[in-house]
């Protein structure tokens, strides 16, 4: 099995972030706690997680950092 780093990718302007692990096609959607769902495909293979209010959930250096890496500064 190959697996690859996830990429992320933070909306500030929905204060959402989106960690993606794998390609495919969304079958379903669990909610494993308040604002935070893990995306699976039709095999079960988990695509991605989605964390919403991110600013409120991670520490403020995590989200500085997206913030910069985005802006191309990092």
């Amino acid at each position: 099995m190959v697996v690859s780093a996830p990429s992320a990718r933070y909306d500030s302007q929905a204060d959402v972030l989106y960690l993606i692990s794998d390609q495919g096609a969304l079958a379903r959607s669990v909610e494993v706690a308040p604002g935070i769902t893990i995306e699976y495909d039709d095999a079960g293979n988990m695509l991605g997680v989605e964390i919403l209010r991110a600013s409120r959930v991670l520490p403020e250096n995590v989200v500085a950092s997206l913030h910069a890496k985005q802006a191309g500064v990092l």
